[in-house]
């Protein structure tokens, strides 16, 4: 049901502004004068997570819904800047999420009221930062497509707030709090291309993106990858697009390995 929203909400926003408007070709132009991109995103993915450790594995998942209940600060951003066929890339992904849970117990014994709480919340911070060159390898007045070199920051940080309390008759006995916190990071180099196709000589394109990367270690590995469909006004345009990534953290004791992939909803502005 989100899913649908997402896209009508898209599809109006695309036909109210291109109603009377003449068609764009989605094609950007190669010339030897600076061009400029920015874009804003609303990525909804649903995350899947596998810890590995010696012959050991955990898996744990969080559908759309979960992510968007538990979400705090979130920035989805990508600048590009070509001249001629050649350019540089910069996309940025950051979000924060949260939780929390509580057991509350109470029992009288020899006529004392014995009560014992027990609380946890925790808060998952994730940066993925790719800088990349990339180069004009075709352009035609249906297909634009760039190839990338460049590398991932990655970044991960679990932080949880642990307490622990035990009273009788209203008297502390026991009051512990704890606050660990962790934080893992990795940056790999990734190799891939981009570009977009245009749909029948209109303003409606697809656009695309994959790229793939290996860090130091047999299991440390990266790759992301984005399909969709987008419409081209004179002011930039607007794109509706499913992306994934996924990416390998190393610790001391073993590999956790991510999958990020939902919607994504983005507008370009163009200079």
């Amino acid at each position: 049901m989100k899913l649908a929203k997402f896209i009508l909400l898209f599809a109006a926003f695309g036909i109210c502004i291109n109603a009377n408007a003449q068609a764009v070709n989605p094609i950007p132009v190669v010339n030897d004068n600076w061009r400029f991109s920015g874009t804003i995103s609303a990525w909804v993915p649903a995350s899947w997570a596998t810890s590995t450790v010696d012959n050991l594995s955990k898996s744990a998942d969080s559908s759309i819904s979960d992510n968007l209940n538990s979400a705090g600060a979130i920035a989805f951003f990508t600048a590009e800047a070509h001249k001629g066929n050649w350019g540089v890339m910069a996309d940025l992904v950051y979000w924060q999420m949260s939780g929390s849970s509580d057991i509350n117990k109470s029992k009288v014994v020899l006529g004392r009221d014995h009560n014992l709480y027990a609380g946890t919340s925790g808060q998952q911070t994730q940066t993925m930062l790719t800088l990349a060159g990339t180069y004009t390898a075709y352009r035609s007045n249906n297909l634009y497509l760039d190839g990338l070199v460049g590398v991932r920051y990655i970044s991960s940080t679990e932080t949880l707030v642990a307490t622990e309390q035990y009273t009788v008759n209203g008297k502390v006995k026991s009051d512990v709090t704890r606050n660990p916190s962790y934080t893992n990071q990795t940056t790999d180099p990734v190799i891939g291309f981009k570009g977009r196709a245009r749909i029948y000589d209109s303003s409606w394109f697809v656009p695309f993106y994959v790229d793939a990367g290996k860090g130091p270690g047999s299991n440390n590995t990266t790759w992301q990858a984005l399909l969709g469909v987008g419409n081209a006004f004179s002011w930039g345009d607007m794109t509706l697009a499913y992306r994934a990534m996924g990416f390998d953290l190393k610790s001391n004791i073993g590999v956790t390995k991510y999958t990020n992939a939902g919607p994504q909803l983005s507008a370009t502005v163009n200079f």
